[in-house]
């Protein structure tokens, strides 16, 4: 086994460690927030109306990276332990960025689709 670590993973490493401490936050928040409130209710209305505070806007605006970081990082890091050939571990390294990208485009759309004021 190569003991060499390439800059890049050691990155990767870091990030994922990032990314898991920001969705920890996030998912206290979101329990606290949905279900621990006076009026428990959610439907569209609610959503919405909260995607109309500007708070609420930079929460996502964090959320939808970092969770979209995590689980493709995530997945990436199962694919490399596999030790796949360099045209396979290529093509699925870019399967992973495009799919992280279109989810990405598509979840600020939606929030900013909700967000008329922005």
């Amino acid at each position: 086994m190569n003991g060499k670590m390439r800059k890049g993973s050691a990155y990767g490493w870091l990030f994922q460690r990032i990314s898991g401490i920001f969705l920890a936050f996030f998912l206290i928040l979101h329990v606290q927030v949905l279900h621990f409130t006076k009026d428990w209710k959610i439907d569209f209305s609610v959503v919405a109306s909260r995607l109309e505070s500007t708070g609420w806007v930079i929460f996502y605006l964090i959320f939808v990276p970092a969770g979209l970081f995590h689980a493709l990082n995530g997945a990436w890091q199962i694919v490399h332990d596999y030790r796949p050939q360099a045209q396979t571990s290529k093509a699925v390294k870019t399967l992973l960025w495009i799919l992280g990208i279109v989810i990405s485009v598509w979840g600020y759309y939606l929030i900013f689709t909700f967000n008329k004021g922005a």
